[in-house]
């Protein structure tokens, strides 16, 4: 097997373990989590970027010289949706009839990835993460396996999904089947016409050291490398390729019958006469020159358009109505930093972390939320934080999450079932872990009350969770700013003997 051949099995197989170790992660996983998909999520470029400051740094240095060298390889082995198009591309080639069981040159939709990249630059650079939130290729993945794949997965399975929601089902459902249909018929359209990473990726490749070459001399123009290109970069007419959409697939070097395209280095010294007229030549230069200006003052207009109309209509304060995860730190970093990717949904044993709907407005639209209805943050749990990528889930030591309040507690007196029926409970002080809610004897009765100390609260939802009074007696009022409870005495803890809940 020749060289090109091998390396185009590895892309094959190293894509496909990569593809199939994430989609398990989001449609399964719930506990365990290994060092493999760690590591993959970690690679996710655009995450990284956001995520420099708290070790993406490594990532995005990583990524890119990967890419100066290579090509845009990440766009093939790393980025789960771009090898979901490939997969879908090539089950349309066979689907298809035999006369459009190929893939056709199309030139290169410059205006709108360049003007889209240029805006999101600009968005990210106020910290206006929103754009991101709905075009980053690993954030839309995470989505629609999430919130369309695992509802599936648990109707399959005869089981009920705890974070069901059905606006992000119908949203997922059509970014799903938008991008699938458009990677049936057009291959790596997405990719290489709308995708901000792809772009960036694509400005880095056309300089790269290796890069897919084809020798004039030996192309008799047959249009074979064109027609099993999936990026559909290859001008066959005119032998050459379109380094900013080529993903380094090399479908066209297995196509070729000549052996006439070659993946080789790419920083050579050309040497020869010059056979195009500098003179003709120059007006073209100037009409390219005065087009990428365009293009570059639109997508800052349009950028800056979104930045302002975000500040314009921004409320001074949101009041939100679920709680963050531990780590979020405050509502504003969390819009900041989270690309809305579900990994941390993904990875919650409790199933409490669910996309938001208005619960953080507009901008937080599918961030994730806190909820008890189904489970209670684990005291000893830092799934969330171990899986997130950008570090909008800031990971801490146990000990210091351990007192990380992401809510607080209010007792409604009134409700308790103790006050109202005068039954033995005290399911709320056994799920306490910090003891902020413990039952205390009252004067004059032989009966006991649950009582808050809202100062070493954490907000983990245990006694939320457990309450069995309908409505609840007692519950977690979010906080917008995540801040360090008092640390709890534990000692001063009262032994109550309760024979049973009464419920």
């Amino acid at each position: 097997m020749q060289l090109s051949g091998f390396l185009r099995w590895f892309r094959r197989i190293t894509a496909l373990i990569v593809f199939a170790g994430l989609l398990y992660f989001f449609l399964f996983t719930s506990a365990h989590l290994s060092a493999l998909w760690q590591g993959i999520i970690k690679l996710q470029v655009v995450p990284a970027i956001l995520g420099i400051t708290s070790g993406g740094l490594l990532t995005v240095v990583l990524v890119l010289l990967l890419t100066l060298i290579f090509g845009r390889i990440y766009c093939s082995l790393i980025c789960p949706l771009g090898i979901w198009q490939d997969i879908v591309n090539r089950a349309g080639l066979f689907l298809r009839g035999r006369k459009k069981r190929r893939n056709r040159f199309s030139k290169a939709h410059n205006a709108p990835r360049y003007l889209i990249l240029i805006a999101v630059v600009i968005c990210v650079a106020f910290s206006f993460i929103l754009p991101l939130v709905w075009l980053d290729p690993y954030a839309l993945f995470g989505k629609m396996a999430v919130n369309l794949g695992r509802p599936l997965v648990s109707l399959i399975a005869g089981s009920e999904y705890a974070a069901w929601s059905l606006a992000a089902f119908i949203i997922s459902a059509v970014l799903f089947t938008t991008i699938t249909v458009i990677a049936f018929f057009r291959g790596r359209l997405y990719c290489n016409t709308i995708c901000p990473a792809g772009t960036l990726m694509g400005l880095i490749s056309k300089i790269s050291m290796f890069r897919i070459q084809i020798d004039t001399a030996a192309c008799t123009h047959c249009q074979l490398c064109g027609t099993s290109c999936k990026a559909r970069c290859i001008d066959c007419n005119s032998a050459q390729v379109d380094h900013s959409r080529c993903v380094v697939c090399m479908n066209c070097i297995s196509a070729c019958r000549r052996g006439g395209i070659f993946y080789r280095f790419s920083w050579k010294k050309k040497n020869g006469k010059q056979l195009t007229d500098p003179m003709h030549q120059q007006p073209k230069q100037q009409r390219n020159s005065r087009r990428a200006f365009l293009l570059a003052a639109m997508g800052a207009g349009i950028g800056t358009g979104a930045v302002l109309l975000n500040r314009f209509t921004e409320k001074k304060r949101v009041r939100i109505t679920s709680s963050m995860p531990p780590g979020a730190g405050t509502l504003q970093r969390l819009k900041d930093k989270c690309i809305a990717c579900q990994a941390c949904i993904a990875a919650c044993p409790s199933h409490i972390i669910k996309p938001a709907m208005g619960d953080f407005g507009f901008e937080g639209f599918l961030l994730p939320s806190v909820s008890y209805e189904n489970g209670f943050c684990g005291y000893d749990c830092q799934k969330c934080q171990e899986v997130c990528p950008s570090g909008a889930l800031k990971l801490m030591p146990l000990e210091e999450k351990k007192r990380m309040r992401i809510g607080v507690v209010k007792l409604t007196l009134e409700n308790c079932i103790v006050e109202k029926f005068g039954t033995d409970c005290g399911a709320c002080d056994e799920h306490c872990p910090v003891k902020a809610v413990e039952m205390t004897p009252r004067e004059g009765t032989n009966k006991v009350f649950p009582k808050t100390n809202p100062a070493i609260c954490i907000g983990c939802g245990g006694c939320e969770f457990i309450c069995p009074a309908t409505p609840k007696a007692i519950a977690v009022i979010p906080l917008s700013e995540q801040r360090q409870a008092d640390a709890p005495v534990l000692d001063a803890k009262i032994k109550v003997e309760i024979d049973g809940f009464g419920f």
